[in-house]
């Protein structure tokens, strides 16, 4: 069945993008909030920035993930290009270089811009939100990173950053661009951080991400559909 003209959707979209900037600005408070409770509570700087990112990256990642499926091929690609080097594995990071996401936000649309298989990659997204390792993130992003056609050298690396950054066993970003990134990921390292948290924050997002009946996070009513 052919999916609806994008652009014959107006309503539904005003209301899909403000759903997801305020999604994305509870995602930011809540990071905020995380950092004041552990200094409250005596931890450095450093280690409460740290323990908040790692709270947060799995929400991060489902968010962006829905994103790039939610943009033009064009847009998704620019984005992939212009958000900060490493983003890839630390997620997070795209947090703190609005207006970046919520400029993108503003250019998506309430159904999937790009992919023929909506309902399988639903389905996956939710699996993607419950994952325990980065090795199940990398591989996923880097498919994402394919099928928009982003996936040079210089655009992996940018992405992910030096391998040593990720983990053992990935091999040369720079060699094999077949055989080596296909297998990206594989034994990312698990002292990263879990992708989501069990059923926990995480899954709310992936919810609301997926609009699976009426779903609302923080008061928000996410994806109507």
């Amino acid at each position: 069945m052919a999916q609806p003209d994008l652009n014959d959707l107006t309503e539904q979209t005003k209301r899909y993008r403000a759903e997801r900037l305020d999604l994305w600005k509870l995602i930011q408070k809540r990071r905020d909030e995380y950092v004041s409770s552990a200094r409250q509570h005596g931890a450095a700087e450093q280690t409460a920035q740290e323990a908040a990112a790692r709270h947060v990256r799995g929400d991060v990642r489902v968010f962006v993930d829905e994103l790039l499926l939610h943009l033009r091929e064009q847009q998704a690609g620019a984005l992939v290009r212009t958000a900060p080097r490493e983003w890839g594995v630390r997620t997070e990071l795209l947090l703190d270089v609005d207006p970046l996401v919520p400029s993108y936000i503003a250019q998506s649309f309430p159904v999937a811009a790009w992919t023929a298989q909506i309902d399988q990659a639903e389905r996956e997204a939710v699996r993607l939100a419950l994952a325990e390792r980065d090795a199940d993130w990398t591989p996923w992003l880097f498919q994402r990173l394919e099928r928009v056609g982003e996936v040079g050298a210089s655009t992996v690396e940018h992405v992910f950053g030096a391998v040593g950054a990720v983990g053992e066993g990935l091999g040369s970003i720079g060699e094999g661009l077949g055989e080596g990134l296909g297998g990206l990921g594989k034994g990312a390292g698990e002292g990263l951080g879990g992708i989501g948290r069990g059923l926990g924050d995480g899954l709310r997002v992936a919810l609301g991400v997926l609009g699976v009946g009426v779903v609302v996070i923080g008061g928000i009513w996410i994806l109507r559909r």
